[in-house]
């Protein structure tokens, strides 16, 4: 390369660089139809924060209104329905339309803008008495932008998917529960179904299953129950003129749930107020995904299928989990056999299981609790000089062995204890209908005696392959807590 050819590309150099100076330097003219304060976090449409509102209404081009407005504490519907609002869901409304910002202002309001006869027009009203009113029209060519203007003011665009919330503003605001969920001590519930009949009613602080069978009934258990029944939301709102109405089938409901907070009468009445019902029909399709549902002021709505199975109850998911309670310092005798059964061979294994398995080890445990020691009548008189020597002989335990042929040994108190405190109460994890088929690892046969001459006879099974472990009582079967074995297998004998 000579030097001309170097000085000819330094000058074209310099040239480019001072074009691409006065091309950075230079402002920028404004986009034609809008002003130079057009951006995505332009100026905000209003002056105000959504802690100041506490109305809306929402109209769109059909005529249809959601009126929502602050009640207390709480936010209600009036329109198109008197009901309660989801107050998250209406603060969020309301902090969305208090934060909008213009994204570009044009010079005049386009033919096309639909600002003249607007989809939606949003009054807002304030806690000082003002208003504000926003039309909506409709979007713009470019962007997802749409048309907007407040109080007959300048012409804006705004993002457009404020429209899809407007639009679904009367389902989304709704409160979707079909019972009132304002707290209260309800005394009576009934589940119908065709083919049971299921009643719970409550005596001071505890609930009795009264149909199909007197029983025990589970506070915990039916509160939940209630919690469940109250907390029903639907998906969906039938209009009461719906032509799907004719396929709801109320008349032969698949079931009907009923609560009152009435206290129980002994004498037959009909409903006593104030009470609540639901009643669920048939499924809306064939894949029965939902339900039609029905209250009892005439509230038509559909619910999930997962809604209804929730509702499906049997008395032994209502009954009492405490099967007994034995207080520990009644306790005077427990007799506890254990017996292990054999782990089946390969071959066994596809076998036909013997009507009868025979243990392949047993071992019985009795054990007898002290007789309390004679208080002394008076004082006690010395008869020897005391003695600086410590004495050998060990405080006896609270419980001693009771079979002839175990050895003279202390028996661990605190075993003893760990024992007797899972009776006091002894409680079911879970009813069942029958004895399950697992096959058996081991089983515990253990009685409870006291002075009274009460008898609390129990076998515990613990499942092969680590199945969860059940108990029979008095015929019913169901399953324990698997540390209920754990005190069961203790070694009661105290180490040195």
């Amino acid at each position: 390369m000579n030097f001309k050819t170097t000085i000819i590309l330094l000058i074209a150099l310099i040239a480019v660089g001072v074009v691409f100076y006065l091309d950075q330097t230079r402002p920028n003219p404004p986009a034609v139809g809008t002003d130079q304060t057009s951006s995505p976090q332009g100026p905000k449409l209003f002056s105000i924060e959504s802690g100041q509102v506490n109305g809306v209404t929402v109209i769109d081009s059909d005529g249809n209104r959601t009126v929502i407005h602050r009640d207390g504490a709480a936010w209600k519907m009036t329109e198109p329905v008197n009901s309660a609002a989801v107050d998250w869901q209406t603060q969020d409304l309301i902090r969305t339309l208090c934060d909008l910002r213009s994204q570009g202002r044009p010079d005049a309001a386009p033919a096309d803008s639909g600002l003249d006869h607007p989809r939606y027009v949003v009054n807002l009203s304030l806690t000082d008495g003002k208003s504000f009113r926003l039309d909506i029209g409709n979007t713009a060519g470019i962007g997802d932008v749409m048309y907007a203007r407040v109080d007959d003011g300048d012409v804006n665009l705004i993002d457009s998917s404020l429209a899809k919330n407007l639009k679904t503003a009367a389902d989304d605001l709704r409160d979707k529960h079909l019972l009132p969920t304002t707290p209260a001590e309800y005394k009576q519930v009934r589940i119908t179904t065709p083919t049971q009949t299921l009643e719970m009613v409550k005596n001071g602080d505890k609930w009795k299953i009264t149909q199909p069978a007197e029983l025990p009934g589970d506070s915990e258990s039916i509160s939940s129950l209630i919690s469940t029944i109250t907390g029903t939301e639907a998906t969906e709102f039938v209009k009461n003129d719906s032509d799907e109405l004719a396929f709801a089938r109320f008349d032969h409901p698949t079931m009907q749930v009923w609560l009152s907070t009435a206290a129980p009468s002994t004498q037959p009445t009909t409903l006593p107020a104030p009470a609540f019902t639901l009643t669920i029909g048939s499924p809306d399709s064939l894949s029965k995904d939902h339900y039609f549902v029905q209250t009892s002021d005439g509230l038509v709505a559909k619910i999930a299928k997962s809604s209804l199975d929730s509702l499906q109850k049997t008395p032994l998911d209502l009954l009492d989990r405490d099967v007994f309670t034995v207080v520990p310092a009644d306790v005077s005798k427990i007799s506890l056999v254990k017996a292990i059964f054999p782990t089946p061979s390969a071959t066994q294994a596809t076998q036909p299981a013997p009507a009868v398995l025979r243990p392949t080890f047993t071992q019985l445990v009795v054990l007898t609790r002290r007789p309390a020691a004679p208080k002394a009548l008076g004082p006690t008189l010395a008869t020897s000089k005391p003695t600086t020597q410590p004495t050998t002989q060990p405080p006896q335990s609270v419980w001693e062995f009771s079979i002839p042929s175990e050895p003279k040994s202390q028996v661990d108190d605190s075993k003893v204890d760990t024992l007797l405190a899972k009776f006091d109460p002894f409680r079911a994890d879970k009813y069942l209908e029958k004895t399950p088929d697992s096959r058996v690892e081991q089983r515990y046969v253990l009685t409870l005696e006291t002075p009274s001459l009460n008898k609390y006879h129990v076998e515990i099974v613990r499942p092969a392959n680590g199945l969860t472990p059940y108990a029979i009582y008095n015929g019913r079967k169901f399953e324990i807590a698997s540390s209920m074995l754990d005190a069961l297998d203790a070694d009661f004998h105290k180490t040195p």
